[in-house]
């Protein structure tokens, strides 16, 4: 097989579709990083897809779409099976819910050395989400959590062992996200020049919990009329959203860009990064804003609490209170000297702790181990 034949280990990936989610996008980008000397990558979809199916294509070297045709098609773990095996797998890794019941439902008919899971949400898991989990995880090998915050779910809901559970951070390209300023995006988002920017790049939904920045917009505007905020994102809220700055009289002060595939440039627009969510596994873009140099006002959230050093790297807040999260972005937006010096520190902590360089080694390293096992 050609694995043998080149001495490459081949590695099917399974996710839930295409999609632009967070899950899919960082599995895409650990796909272009994996060493091409030593993995191969074979990507399947099981059921959909989506607007990231040509990037897919184009990194790994072979990709299926399994078509799902009903909410439980139970025609799928013998079919991803079936690839599995034509592509003499040695491993197989899971990214999202139905990717990790199909591919673990597949090992009963094809068993590669190793069945990896890639944990990457972080809410609360529903009655048949836990049975179903509860009722494979024995079909695991490794859980890979993206933050320490997400082992009681994984141990609790999933019923994994602890000795099956390992910590991957989220990792940040750092030639992608670096310092940099680019004063001319205030001047375009708002007409003004002396403006001090607060941006936020997130799905607008519930998790992400921009109506209580909203809340806290009157107060701010109040006490630092130059406040100016970006809401960079798309998503169910969003209407709702630009309502809420209407009839709170801020709307002036609020700039929605829609999704965007700049963010990286989008980011050197900002001062400092705001992200008041409700939950977090990890936010990948936390990490990004830090190492564009930004400091952080956030929620003190699950894994942001990880990637956030309160008083060093940002400041964090209760989640769902509109009156310390406006304290935060008040104290930021006094403090020049304060903002450089937590901006600074953000740089330096994604160098040592979230490069994407570690995070590519490390599954690297897992991939070797458990290729090492006997069948």
């Amino acid at each position: 097989m050609e694995a043998e034949r080149n001495g490459r280990l081949t590695v099917v990936q399974v996710v839930n579709g295409f999609g632009i989610g967070g899950g899919e996008k960082k599995l895409l980008e650990l796909i272009r990083r994996l060493d091409r000397d030593r993995f191969r990558n074979v990507v399947v979809s099981v059921g959909q897809s989506g607007p990231l199916e040509d990037q897919f294509r184009e990194a790994a070297e072979a990709t299926y779409i399994l078509p799902k045709k009903r909410a439980l098609d139970l025609s799928l773990p013998k079919k991803l099976a079936e690839v599995a095996q034509q592509e003499h797998a040695d491993l197989m890794m899971t990214t999202l819910f139905y990717a990790d019941v199909v591919g673990a439902a597949s090992t009963y008919i094809y068993k590669p050395k190793g069945l990896i899971s890639w944990e990457v949400i972080t809410q609360p898991l529903g009655p048949k989400h836990k049975l179903a989990y509860r009722l494979l995880a024995p079909r695991f090998d490794v859980v890979v959590a993206v933050s320490n915050s997400i082992w009681p779910m994984i141990l609790n809901d999933r019923s994994q062992r602890r000795e099956q559970v390992r910590t991957i951070y989220y990792g940040v390209d750092l030639d992608v996200f670096r310092p940099g300023a680019r004063p001319e995006l205030r001047r375009q988002w708002f007409g003004e020049d002396d403006v001090l920017v607060f941006g936020t790049v997130a799905r607008l939904t519930v998790q992400k919990g921009h109506t209580y920045l909203l809340d806290a917009l009157p107060r701010i505007l109040s006490e630092l009329p130059r406040a100016r905020f970006v809401f960079v994102g798309d998503g169910p809220l969003r209407a709702s959203l630009q309502d809420k700055a209407e009839q709170l009289g801020v709307a002036h002060a609020v700039k929605f860009l829609g999704s965007r595939s700049d963010v990286p440039e989008l980011l050197h627009g900002f001062d400092v990064f705001v992200l008041p969510s409700l939950w977090e596994g990890l936010p990948n873009v936390v990490l990004e804003a830090m190492a564009t140099g930004l400091p952080v006002v956030a929620t003190a959230v699950e894994g942001t609490v990880e990637a956030v050093v309160n008083g060093e790297t940002g400041i964090l807040v209760p989640s769902k209170e509109p009156e310390p999260l406006a304290e935060a972005i008040l104290r930021m937006g006094r403090d020049a000297e304060l903002r450089a010096r937590m901006g600074q520190a953000s740089r330096e902590r994604v160098e040592d702790h979230f490069s994407l360089e570690g995070q590519v080694r490390a599954f690297e390293e897992l991939y070797e181990e458990l290729a090492q096992k006997e069948s």
